[in-house]
């Protein structure tokens, strides 16, 4: 992915809807529309901030934040909302005048008491974090800097004891809608770590027990539940060196294969249950990058492919309402006139976000950008991204992202999902989510 980042230049946020030229919006506009949710982000002073999408209702969740005071810095990261209520969690690390990092993990509930830490380490950093659907957990992934393994650990909401639960790499899961159960792909594909990658459930409550499944993961990371909590969706071989991408039920029991596929494959269900979307392709740039197809699984018994012209696509989100994605497109744009050698100077990578509809397959461009870099990291993992997080907001009428805005200054962009309107700017900051609700 290095490859991809070039000099930070102007941002450009540019495109137009399928009905034609879009109106700039005003602030005035920004003022009165409905407000949904609220946005997380880290602002350029390394604190955590919570505010809504007309740029009202701002927070400050940390306060302590500092490039070097004393010779230490400190900062936060990876704000992450529960989607059982508004409530955050991110990770806090402080590096001393020696080099050596500690990291805590802090959760919050916005405009309430202040930050509380349930846990800490200066062994074992913690690098993504993941709700319990009943917002009492907080699961999360950690690295050892003694050896090259992951560590999934589990630490209460309201503080209190963390319990180490499995540990593996790369290690990838999807919560169970209810209970305290999760669904784990650990160790990549059977074909280039036999013996070892596998996928289990595993239940967390009084202890952990672990249920493998008899299914050899082939080229995919996060495994998905329905919203019900009655099927899963998984990738493995059909017996004969084929990957595909099945449908099984809650414990694992294959119903049915949904597709063949070459390369790798990441998948997502959309909110309803009604829909699933998946890219396969190729993964030869270290991301992989494919085509975006839907399946219908209003009749799981008979699911029906929806395909769309969206191609080399890097990454999706589902929207709340469970009719449509955003989909991420990278183009590679220059400037360089008639006869001029392209160059990196010259050169400027963007992606280009679009719309998919589920039902029809059809697409529309919105907009293009240039990443920040903090963003542009989570692409190659948008599939587990996306059981934690959202771009979103609740009532599916906008999008947050984040974007180098000049060369100097990172922000957040509000783009209405109509395409109807311009992008406009929110805030400074290197990378924002919207809350689920």
């Amino acid at each position: 992915m290095r490859r991809w980042f070039l000099p930070i230049v102007a941002l450009a946020i540019a495109g137009c809807s399928e009905r034609g030229l879009r109106l700039p919006q005003s602030p005035l506009l920004a003022s009165l529309e409905r407000k949904s949710g609220l946005i997380a982000y880290v602002g350029p002073d390394g604190n955590v901030y919570t505010i809504d999408q007309g740029g009202g209702n701002q927070s400050m969740i940390t306060d302590d934040a500092h490039p070097v005071e004393a010779g230490v810095r400190r900062f936060y990261d990876f704000p992450t909302w529960s989607t059982a209520e508004n409530r955050l969690a991110f990770v806090g690390f402080e590096v001393d005048q020696d080099g050596r990092t500690t990291a805590g993990i802090f959760t919050a509930q916005p405009k309430d008491k202040p930050p509380i830490e349930v846990y800490s380490s200066d062994q074992h950093l913690p690098f993504y974090l993941y709700w319990s659907p009943d917002g009492e957990w907080v699961s999360f992934l950690s690295s050892s800097l003694e050896s090259n393994s992951m560590a999934m650990q589990l630490a209460p909401a309201a503080g209190g004891e963390t319990s180490l639960i499995d540990t593996g790499r790369p290690y990838y899961w999807a919560w169970a809608p209810e209970g305290m159960q999760v669904l784990t792909h650990v160790g990549g594909s059977s074909a280039t770590n036999p013996g070892a990658a596998h996928i289990s459930f595993l239940e967390m409550d009084p202890s952990v027990r672990e249920v493998g499944v008899r299914i050899e993961p082939t080229s995919f990371q996060a495994p998905a539940y329905s919203p019900d909590g009655e099927y899963v969706l998984l990738a493995g071989d059909s017996g004969d060196g084929q990957p595909q991408l099945v449908l099984a039920n809650s414990g694992g029991e294959v119903l049915r294969s949904l597709v063949d596929y070459e390369g790798s494959i990441a998948f997502a269900w959309a909110p309803r249950g009604d829909y699933a979307a998946y890219l396969s392709g190729d993964t030869s740039s270290q991301a992989l990058i494919g085509s975006l197809t839907f399946v219908d699984l209003r009749r799981p018994d008979d699911p029906q492919q929806i395909t769309t012209d969206a191609e080399r696509v890097l990454g999706f989100f589902w929207a709340p309402d469970g009719k449509k994605v955003a989909y991420f497109v990278p183009v590679m744009v220059s400037s360089a006139a008639e006869g001029e050698q392209q160059t990196a100077e010259n050169t400027q990578f963007l992606l280009e976000l679009h719309i998919a509809e589920a039902r029809s397959g059809s697409t529309r461009r919105i907009a293009a950008f240039q990443p920040t870099r903090t963003f542009l990291n989570i692409f190659p993992f948008f599939d587990q991204y996306q059981r934690s997080v959202t771009i979103w907001s609740p009532d599916s009428n906008y999008l947050v992202v984040s974007a180098v805005a000049s060369q100097d200054q990172q922000g957040l962009f509000i783009v209405p999902a109509s395409g109807d309107f311009e992008p406009r700017f929110l805030a400074e900051g290197n990378v924002g989510f919207w809350s689920w609700k």
